[in-house]
């Protein structure tokens, strides 16, 4: 099970492949790509997944231990300016290096290699070495994402970063556990480590249970994320979680259709009825939003000036209305993953086709919510219906 150091072949815990790598200076094989290396064993990409499934969780900060409100924000912020300031550097820089289109060419060339830590770590002192390390794969990962866009059709602005963009914290650099029924995490900031206790109760009941797997072991940490969404202070927390079980004796498949009067109806083979999810309430928060921007709308036209500023308010309504719906989307996957599971299927069918029901519903969203969670449980998921572009990524705007 652990690795060959002389003929530097690594052995796969469970399958037993093998793998040729190069040695460390120190002797230590190096993980190739896509194995994982935990608890002195080595797993292939297959047998990994079939272990652990990469789940985040995201809960608020209540308050800081061992020091005030003032002197946490501080600290942040003075981080965020410098991660903001990284990440639009590492963007600009792989664009200014890479490949320019001319007319001869025919096929785009691949992305030069491109190693920026060592300039960074000069222009950015006061971010840790392992916070710039994972700035830059960050950056580079949505960079390849966007680059046949940017670069060869110019269909696409490059990608820019907004402060706060989030301060990431290596899985080594954080530690959760629970004492009183308390969710603490000790993580290491620019000027020392920092305590901060998080947020629990019965609405943050599914973050407590995969906060608790990484408390006591069942789930292994791996990077955090520590950001501003309006005024709150949350924290998220990524980590390889253990995968269900999967389901005994799978038969049949559901049929899941969105329609005009509910949003999810799930049918068996005869078309009969089996589960609904009618959603009433997200159709009501919806026109709410859309109702009250309107009259924010109204009120800021030439003819009413001077009026007060909408700016603050409607902000926040953004983001509770953006909340509502996020936290909304995980409730209905989880629920339509649990009885597909607790049923027996096989597969999910899911055709998101009609949208009449809500059109400011985040339909995308909602399909791949219900993959990740029907995949975590091994039930096929199969979908069918319109395709769209993938939104961005929440620290990213283009």
């Amino acid at each position: 099970m652990i690795a060959d150091v002389t003929k530097s072949i690594i052995t796969c815990a469970d399958c037993g492949a093998t793998r040729n790598v190069k040695p460390t200076p120190k002797g230590v094989p190096r993980t190739p790509a896509g194995w994982k290396h935990h608890r002195d064993a080595y797993y292939c990409a297959l047998c990994w997944g079939k272990r652990y499934v990469l789940r985040a969780v995201t809960i608020p900060v209540a308050e800081p231990i061992g020091c005030s409100w003032e002197e946490l924000r501080k600290q942040l912020k003075a981080q965020w300016v410098q991660t903001t300031a990284a990440a639009n550097r590492i963007m600009t820089e792989c664009y200014a290096r890479d490949v320019r289109r001319t007319p001869d060419d025919v096929k785009m060339p691949p992305m030069p290699r491109m190693y920026l830590y060592p300039e960074l770590r000069v222009e950015f002192p006061g971010l840790p070495s392992q916070t710039v390390a994972s700035l830059e794969q960050t950056c580079q990962r949505k960079y390849r994402a966007v680059r046949y866009q940017v670069v060869w059709t110019a269909a696409a602005a490059l990608p820019t970063y907004r402060y706060p963009t989030p301060l990431p914290i290596p899985g080594q650099a954080w530690h959760a556990w629970i004492a009183e029924d308390r969710l603490l995490v000790s993580l290491r900031l620019a000027e020392g480590r920092m305590e901060l206790r998080l947020k629990g109760g019965h609405q943050f009941r599914r973050q407590v249970g995969q906060f608790r797997q990484i408390a006591e072991g069942a789930a292994i940490a791996g990077e955090a994320a520590i950001y501003q969404r309006g005024k709150s202070l949350n924290l998220k927390l990524a980590g390889w979680f253990p995968r269900p079980a999967a389901v005994t004796d799978p038969t049949g498949i559901l049929r899941v259709r969105t329609g005009k009067d509910s949003l999810l109806v799930a049918v068996n083979a005869k078309d009969e009825s089996l589960w609904n999810y009618h959603g009433d309430h997200l159709r009501r928060w919806a026109a709410e939003h859309r109702r009250q921007l309107q009259r924010w709308a109204d009120d800021a036209k030439y003819e009413n000036r001077p009026v007060p500023t909408f700016a603050e308010r409607r902000k926040a309504a953004a983001v509770k209305f953006r909340d509502r719906m996020n936290s909304a989307t995980h409730e209905i996957a989880a629920q339509l993953a649990g009885y597909a599971y607790r049923r027996h299927f096989a597969a999910v069918e899911y055709d998101d086709t009609k949208h009449e029901f809500c059109d400011d519903f985040p339909w995308f969203r909602l399909r791949n919510l219900i993959k990740e969670k029907l995949e975590a449980r091994s039930i096929e998921f199969r979908a069918s219906g319109p395709a769209e572009p993938e939104t961005p990524e929440p620290l990213a705007e283009e």
